[in-house]
């Protein structure tokens, strides 16, 4: 019989588009039958997790928080004596909690994005020392994007097209290139008479279909490493930093780094390949990026133009711009090598992931007592059915929350900017009243406490 894997969730995260892939792909691929369910629902209902061979606990849950894993279900967890596997990312954050929690639950497989050569120095404490830690990656070829008609380069609209979220000093300074670039390379474009749509500012970002068409419409794209140059092993640093940043907007990065990082920006530095790498590589988008390992996927000067990071060779790369002679053959190798090899695909990823279990399962055999009573397949379906509709009626009592406090406080603003001034103290108190009763049921489906 095939073995049947539990996976707990964050279903809220499924409104990212790259979170949704990721866990479509474990139901859709794998050789194990995957149920998933959301956490939020399973630390309230009997889920029998002694009849599932393994329990994997997908990235989209922050595993040492309360909020996604309850006590009572953290408990059931602890109690169980199967394969245990763990994905995550954002790997810079709170380290030493995160590792109390998998030493608590007994996880012996880990699937890490950092770059093989930092994970034992940030999974340093000896406690890990018999877990073990599989590379992956943040993203994978998005399958869909290669039989996608998109526009010749010479029809294309834009010569380059590039977005990027200004992110938090306590990033480090590696993580700085990410947006330093494109104001970088606005300068020059500007000189050189590009056609650029460059932009840091949030409310200008693209998601789904709509950043799809402007990638296809650009000849080429802005890339560099994605990561981060500074690990928070306590998890103090940063709400230290954000307070900071928030009543200083104008503070510099040295300043903040100087006064919070410790010394230690640089110390570990996470650089891995970012998924619009897979996305530009489909879409038949020149990459234009500073040199760098790239998970050793990418190869410099084949498959992306190098910019040199002080930006001195920009009418070199102007030229090949300018130039689809120039242009094509490294589109061409990276559409062909990257996005068609079938090596980076969601598939792949997948085979991965079955063979590590299989491992792990094999491992286990005979040090544990066999599941009993293991799910029949319809009875999994069924079950998979109902957390399902657990979940939907969950997401409509958050909705009726948020519509509810959001009338709230189009009342209170009516009451300031329209009534008399006599019935404001009356009106406000029960205002109150109705906020302090919906504030914990808020903060509880919201994962805050």
């Amino acid at each position: 019989m095939t073995a049947n894997v539990l996976m707990l969730y964050c279903a809220a995260a499924r409104v990212i588009g790259t979170v949704a892939d990721h866990l479509d792909a474990f139901s859709t691929m794998s050789s194990y039958k995957v149920v998933q369910i959301d956490s939020g629902v399973a630390g309230n209902v009997d889920i029998e997790i002694d009849r599932f061979d393994a329990v994997v606990f997908h990235y989209s849950l922050v595993l040492e928080s309360a909020n996604y894993i309850n006590e009572n279900l953290r408990e059931q967890l602890r109690r169980y004596r199967g394969a245990k596997i763990l994905f995550i990312q954002d790997e810079m954050r709170w380290v030493n909690r995160t590792v109390d929690a998998i030493v608590d639950l007994g996880i012996k497989t880990v699937f890490s994005v950092v770059n093989p050569e930092a994970q034992r120095k940030i999974y340093h404490d000896p406690r890990l020392a018999d877990v073990r830690f599989e590379t992956t990656l943040t993203g994978f070829v998005p399958e869909h994007l290669i039989p996608m008609k998109v526009p010749a380069y010479e029809d294309r609209k834009i010569d380059v097209g590039y977005r990027a979220r200004k992110l938090s000093a306590w990033y480090g300074s590696f993580a700085r290139e990410k947006w330093l670039i494109s104001k970088r390379f606005e300068k020059d474009a500007k000189r050189l008479n590009l056609n650029c749509d460059l932009s840091n500012r949030e409310n200008e970002r693209l998601y789904g279909k709509a950043w799809i068409r402007f990638m296809a419409n650009c000849r080429a794209t802005l890339g560099v490493e994605s990561g981060a140059s500074f690990v928070d092993f306590t998890g103090e640093i940063y709400p230290q930093v954000e307070a900071y940043e928030a009543a200083n907007p104008e503070a510099s990065f040295e300043e903040i780094r100087d006064k919070f990082l410790e010394g230690r920006d640089g110390e570990i530095v996470i650089h891995v390949i970012s998924p619009r790498c897979f996305e530009a590589a489909a879409l038949r988008t020149l990459m234009i990026m500073y040199e760098g390992d790239y998970s050793g996927i990418l190869e410099a000067g084949r498959h992306y133009v190098v910019l040199k990071r002080d930006h001195s060779n920009m009418e070199e790369v102007a030229s090949f711009l300018r130039d689809p002679s120039k242009a094509k053959p490294i589109i061409d190798a990276a559409y062909e090598e990257i996005a068609c090899s079938g090596k980076w695909t969601f598939k792949a990823f997948i085979g991965h992931f079955d063979e590590v279990l299989t491992q792990e399962l094999g491992r286990i055999e005979g040090s544990v007592p066999a599941r009993t009573n293991p799910f029949e397949p319809a009875v999994l379906d069924k079950m998979g059915e109902r957390f399902e509709r657990l979940h939907r009626w969950r997401v409509r009592r958050q909705q009726t929350l948020f519509i509810t406090a959001r009338a709230a406080l189009k009342t209170a603003v009516f009451i300031r900017d329209h009534l008399p001034e006599w019935t404001r103290p009356i009106i406000t108190r029960y205002g109150e009243r109705v906020i302090i009763f919906l504030k914990p049921h808020l903060r509880k489906l919201m994962g805050l406490g």
